[in-house]
């Protein structure tokens, strides 16, 4: 009947697990996806203590992003700092045994069993699934139970394989549920990176031509609801054919990524850099108006003629800019006119003398 019971509960933690997962595998985003797990952890290992680390982007510092259950004082670490990411396998601590602590986790070996399981993808580290089990209460599961032997002079000899089989299977879950995690994270990412490169150029690192205008037509309409300020910069290389056929397919390619990074560099965290063209870059200016623009776009000229001396930028100081000025609602209050003006404008600089800046009439 106990072996009954431990399948029953094993049935159902199996059970508790596809619903999550079926769930989670719906969420938009990492943050959706944790919400769903901090339902169903509690249930999936009842009475236990445990965290979810994730290691943000070229850091090397695992934070908790979840966690249940009596402890509630996890804190971030690195990775020298958890046996698990050293070893790339799941770390077992309890009493009778010899396994050392993880340094990053200060919890009681006389009370709790802890289990650290790492979080991996093609080798790269995640995050860390950690679960403290009860001491005495190692065999029982997840669910509502997987077999409870044992009263509290503890389990009786018949009873010790069916209770070692209930501790396997409690890691068997912990480690199926970290990698579950692992999997919705990575397609989480992949996901997101996918629609960064849907609205990128890949040469540059700019947003591209069809992600400006669908912002541009979105802030328009917020600016005709608002009445707000909005300004377009439009700029081209000058003689940029002639750059390359003098230095090369592989030089033009570079000047155009290090425009590109300067931009980005230089301009608000609201603002938009996009590749418009070959040799073209269009800046978006939310609730800036014409004179503003006006000088933001001289500002950026005049440190066109610094980057000689900017480690990296050596072939920039080869090139010189024309731009062309345009603003809402001076210059059309659609997407279509608003660009009409500003490219008007970046003509005018083009027919005048070139490295300069024309606003639209």
């Amino acid at each position: 009947m106990k072996g009954k019971g431990m399948m029953e509960g094993r049935d159902q933690a199996v059970r508790l697990l596809g619903r999550m997962t079926n769930l989670a595998s719906s969420c938009l985003t990492w943050e959706e996806t944790l919400a769903v797990a901090a339902r169903f952890f509690p249930q999936l290992f009842p009475g236990d203590a445990g965290a979810l680390f994730i290691r943000p982007a070229n850091r090397d510092l695992y934070e908790p992003v979840l966690s249940w259950g009596p402890k509630d004082d996890w804190r971030a670490f690195s990775a020298q700092d958890c046996w698990s990411l050293r070893r790339r396998r799941l770390h077992s601590v309890r009493e009778e045994k010899d396994q050392p602590s993880c340094p990053h986790t200060d919890h009681d070996p006389e009370r709790w069993i802890s289990l650290c399981v790492p979080m991996t993808d093609r080798g790269d580290a995640l995050g860390v699934f950690q679960l403290l089990i009860p001491v005495g209460h190692e065999d029982r599961g997840a669910g509502e139970g997987w077999a409870k032997e044992g009263e509290e002079g503890g389990a009786p000899p018949e009873t010790r394989t069916e209770a070692g089989d209930a501790q396997t299977g409690e890691r068997r879950l912990a480690t199926l549920t970290a990698d579950i995690m692992t999997l919705l994270l990575v397609n989480l990412r992949l996901r997101r990176q996918f629609d960064e490169l849907s609205v990128r150029d890949l040469a540059t690192g700019c947003f591209n031509r069809r992600h400006l205008e669908d912002t541009l037509t979105r802030e328009l309409k917020i600016r005709q609801r608002s009445g707000g300020k909005l300004s377009v910069i439009l700029m081209d290389i000058d003689h940029f054919g002639q750059f390359t056929e003098a230095f090369g397919h592989g030089a033009s390619s570079m000047v155009l990524k290090e425009l590109g990074n300067f931009l980005r560099e230089n301009v608000r965290e609201a603002d938009l850099v996009c590749r418009y063209g070959a040799d073209e870059f269009a800046l978006l200016f939310p609730d800036t108006d014409l004179a503003a623009a006006g000088i933001r776009a001289e500002h950026l000229r005049a440190m066109i003629g610094d980057l000689s001396r900017q480690e990296g930028r050596g072939r920039m100081r080869r090139i010189t800019l024309s731009m062309g000025v345009a603003a809402c609602p001076e210059h059309g209050e659609t997407m279509g006119d608003l660009m009409e003006a500003v490219k008007k404008a970046l003509e005018q600089a083009k027919q005048t003398g070139r490295d300069r800046i024309c606003r639209a009439e």
